[in-house]
């Protein structure tokens, strides 16, 4: 028995032993550290999760379409117009890169972190869709666990990519990293990246590598080297990316790449940074939709989220805007 047979036998044959609130079952008994397998079933499609990987255990359709949404910094009005209008769009699952929260700087979530990233999660889940969620460089470890166990205990459809890094979809395989790797940004106690961090992912993506498409979803960028990087900052025009990220995506071959953190610095172009037009399919892209959170101060950047489609071992990206 092969692996796909082994998981489609799985699904087919797990008890289904209770519903979440949004309708979603869920299988086995894993705990909290995913040791032992379990089952859940979203819209119809079963998934096995086990040891920090979700898989799918049905067959896909060669294609598959990704609602991203990068930092929402605890604005639950345009979360919740947005995670609507990508639900309209058909999207399979989403990808929440980082930056849930808005508070920057206290040790104990004095400012409510764990009610900002539930407020901003808790409408993407209700729409019944997968939901990959990630950490930014404004999550506290503290809140941030507290609030991905909770949201997942009470939705079988969310997975935290912070113990579950790879999701082996049949048309997709993604490979994640939160958090960010320069501590002058990132909030105390938080998840301040390091070599090692970038390196390990980098032998997962090269564990998980096959002839279908292979994403790296990460809060930060990569380090660029251009104006059309998408790690160019308003102030000064300065590349501020991650060295390591640039470093392991170019010893991977990395061809896709999804990543938030510099707000202003949305786009698509591919790896070595040439443009590439909304909608137009291509053998390697990288993206930054935007930010969902509301740009007060700064009215030249619009709310925004983004689609992330991939078809026959190629992607193509949109942009919205509130």
């Amino acid at each position: 028995m092969n692996r796909r047979e082994f998981l489609q036998w799985l699904g087919k044959g797990a008890l289904v032993v209770g519903a979440t609130a949004s309708g979603l079952s869920l299988t086995g008994c894993g705990d909290k550290k995913e040791s032992s397998p379990r089952t859940i079933n979203v819209n119809g499609i079963n998934y096995q999760v086990k040891d920090g990987v979700i898989s799918q255990a049905t067959r896909g359709d060669g294609q598959i379409k990704l609602g991203i949404m990068v930092d929402l910094h605890a604005h639950q009005k345009n979360s919740q117009y947005f995670a609507e209008q990508l639900n309209k769009e058909g999207v399979d699952a989403y990808f929440l890169g980082g930056d849930l929260s808005w508070s920057f700087g206290d040790y104990e979530g004095a400012k409510d972190d764990y009610g900002e990233i539930m407020s901003v999660v808790e409408p993407v889940a209700d729409t019944g869709k997968l939901v990959l969620v990630t950490n930014g460089n404004h999550e506290q470890r503290k809140t941030y666990r507290k609030a991905l166990d909770d949201l997942t205990s009470k939705y079988g459809n969310v997975i935290d990519l912070e113990k579950v890094p790879v999701v082996d979809l049949d048309d997709l395989t993604i490979v994640a990293l939160g958090g960010n790797d320069n501590p002058r940004f990132n909030v105390p106690e938080g998840y301040l990246r390091t070599r090692e961090d970038f390196e390990r992912l980098g032998e997962l993506a090269k564990q998980y590598q096959g002839n279908k498409p292979l994403l790296i979803a990460t809060h930060i960028p990569k380090k660029y080297g251009t104006k059309r990087g998408l790690d160019v900052v308003d102030s000064g025009g300065m590349n501020v990316g991650g060295i390591d990220l640039a470093r392991v995506r170019k010893t991977i071959g990395s061809r896709f790449g999804v990543s938030g953190h510099i707000h202003e610095a949305y786009g698509i172009i591919t790896p070595d940074e040439q443009p590439i037009k909304q909608g137009e399919l291509s053998d390697r892209l990288d993206f930054n939709p935007g930010a969902v959170y509301d740009h007060l101060q700064r009215p030249n950047l619009k709310p925004a989220a983004g689609i992330l489609e991939f078809k026959n071992n190629q992607a193509r990206a949109y942009i919205l805007n509130l």
